[in-house]
């Protein structure tokens, strides 16, 4: 009898260990997916502000063609005009692919459609045009308030040009960190 006791409670230790790690799963994927619909949640706001940021720069831009903004007239006006036309529409296009993400619980990776794999190829192609796009619209608007362009003096001219610092200081600072990280990075692969 005391080896069926034994055999017993060796089974019942057992089973608690099983059930014990598949609440610390359960309880790991749970975290994994409010994380990643945290970052999705995150992309969406940004991707909302950005959308709304670039619609006003899209309007200013028109202005000053309206107006026939002498001092505005040039290359970079119409780099700027083209670009915002581009790009709009995928910030449009990227948000409501992160809405359906969020509001179904998938990532990127459970979208397998060969589509997608050509818009993100697109996406981010035009996303190396926006590194551009962010020096070019620097350099525009400072010289537009370097000459004192009153015409081009518009609170939507100011919020772009704050966007685009605050877009070329991130990616500078992700750069360092980058940078930073390789060294680290390389001296755990070679111990």
């Amino acid at each position: 009898m005391p080896t069926k006791n034994k055999k017993t409670s060796k089974s019942k230790r057992v089973s608690k260990s099983k059930s014990s790690n598949l609440r610390n799963a359960e309880s790991q994927l749970i975290n994994t997916q409010n994380q990643l619909k945290s970052v999705t949640l995150f992309r969406i706001i940004g991707g909302v502000l950005g959308l709304i940021i670039n619609i006003f720069a899209i309007m200013w831009i028109f202005k000053l063609e309206n107006i026939d903004c002498k001092c505005s007239n040039n290359w970079m006006r119409l780099y700027i005009k083209y670009y915002l036309l581009l790009i709009i529409p995928i910030i449009c296009i990227t948000l409501l692919i992160n809405v359906y993400l969020y509001f179904n619980n998938l990532v990127y990776s459970d979208i397998t459609n060969s589509l997608f794999s050509l818009y993100k190829l697109f996406a981010g192609f035009v996303t190396i045009i926006g590194l551009i796009n962010i020096i070019i619209s620097i350099i525009f608007i400072n010289r537009l308030k370097e000459i004192n362009c009153e015409c081009s003096e518009d609170i939507k001219r100011e919020v772009y040009y704050i966007y685009n610092i605050v877009l070329a200081s991130l990616i500078c600072i992700t750069i360092i960190l980058f940078l930073m990280a390789v060294p680290l990075m390389l001296s755990k692969l070679n111990n």
